[in-house]
């Protein structure tokens, strides 16, 4: 029996029987669900439920049997898992931080740390990033790690800070740009702002918009080039509106035909051509979403509630809330009031779905004790979380 000592807490041995040589597949004839030997490891070691650990394990097989992996014989797994932990804990990592890079991106386990992971980490040193920064990117993105250097991940960050112009804002999205879409981001990210910018899209816009939404910007530049077209032509918002971006996001996901048909879905519960070129122009995203949730929205704030297209097209915001979270509880709670003659003013559901959260709570909820498990079985909050405030 191969036996190897704890590596997150040093408390215990843990014992590994030799069939943890299967772990690394290399035979497509050999079975890829998650090896027992490995789920236990991560359980036992790394605090992973025994259903995260099951589906890393899975993860990682087929990786590995994707990419032709060698034979265990010839990889000293064991000794390696016990570096590269060591190793990321060296750099600030806790083991909650640990056990989401793997989960996440289980090819960590195999990266050699002399090799692979300190040459990276040293790299991003000398470019100005700080130990911390940099765990704090692997624990949510470790698979830029797996990048090469030189040729991918320096490109991405001179891209990125060139546009951003702001380290915070390059750290946020090293966090959040995956693997495959880093490789793109040198390519066109600076062709695409700097078509923009040549539109008279203020920089501070397209910083913002990039934060929030990454994606729409790494595509062929080409392309994004024809999604401005198209939001110009098709969708006619001007280049000059604040929504214009957001009009970029939605093209650059979703065909003509998709978005043809969410307006289709408009006009079924009354919607015209008026109304739904009025709540484009105000938020294209509202296109973006699915089609059941178009439906559901409508039917509840459109049948329930009351409100007609004319009145919700200009405030088509109220279609950007949470259903279940912000607009059914509160619509409920006002109504309940109202029913029980506690409130006698009456309030548009724009009003009650826009206040802050702090605000409602002090307006509707907190002077009214009956209403206070009312709210909190609707809302789904607790009772003790709604009398803290």
């Amino acid at each position: 029996m191969l036996r190897i000592r704890s590596i997150c807490n040093g408390a215990k041995d843990f014992n590994f029987i030799i069939g943890f040589r299967h772990l690394v597949l290399y035979s497509t004839s050999i079975s890829i669900e998650g090896n027992p030997n490995f789920v236990n490891y991560l359980v036992e070691n790394l605090g992973f439920s025994r259903q995260q650990a099951l589906s890393t394990s899975t993860k990682f097989t087929r990786d590995r049997l994707h990419r032709g992996a060698k034979k265990v014989s010839d990889f000293n797994f064991v000794g390696n898992v016990d570096s590269v932990i060591t190793f990321l804990k060296k750099i600030g990592l806790q083991q909650n931080h640990i056990r989401n890079a793997i989960d996440f991106e289980p090819r960590v386990l195999v990266s050699n740390v002399d090799k692979t992971l300190m040459p990276k980490i040293e790299g991003l040193e000398k470019l100005g990033f700080s130990r911390s920064d940099i765990a704090d990117v692997f624990s949510v993105n470790p698979s830029i790690f797996m990048l090469a250097f030189n040729t991918t991940i320096i490109p991405a960050i001179q891209a990125l800070r060139e546009i951003m112009d702001c380290e915070g804002h390059v750290i946020s999205l090293l966090k959040k740009t995956r693997h495959k879409k880093l490789t793109t981001i040198s390519r066109f990210l600076v062709p695409n702002v700097a078509l923009l910018r040549s539109y008279g899209i203020p920089n501070g816009s397209i910083r913002k918009f990039i934060l929030k939404n990454p994606y729409s910007f790494l595509i062929k530049t080409d392309s994004f080039q024809n999604a401005v077209i198209r939001v110009e032509e098709k969708l006619r918002i001007p280049r000059t509106s604040p929504q214009f971006l957001a009009g970029i996001a939605l093209v650059t996901t979703s065909t003509e035909k998709g978005i043809e048909s969410k307006k289709q879905v408009y006009k079924s519960f009354g919607w015209t051509d008026s109304d739904i070129a009025t709540l484009v122009l105000l938020n294209p995203v509202l296109l973006a979403l699915s089609e059941d949730s178009i439906k559901k929205k409508l039917d509840f704030v459109m049948n329930e509630v009351g409100c007609k297209a004319s009145y919700l097209a200009p405030r088509c915001y109220v279609l950007t809330y949470s259903l279940e979270k912000r607009v059914v509880p509160r619509h409920k709670t006002v109504l309940f009031l109202k029913e029980n003659g506690l409130i006698t003013e009456n309030y548009s559901l724009g009003t009650v779905v826009t206040l802050p959260h702090s605000n409602f709570l002090k307006k509707f909820v907190l002077p009214f004790k009956e209403v206070h498990e009312f709210y909190s079985k609707h809302a789904g909050i607790s009772l003790r979380k709604i009398t803290q405030l």
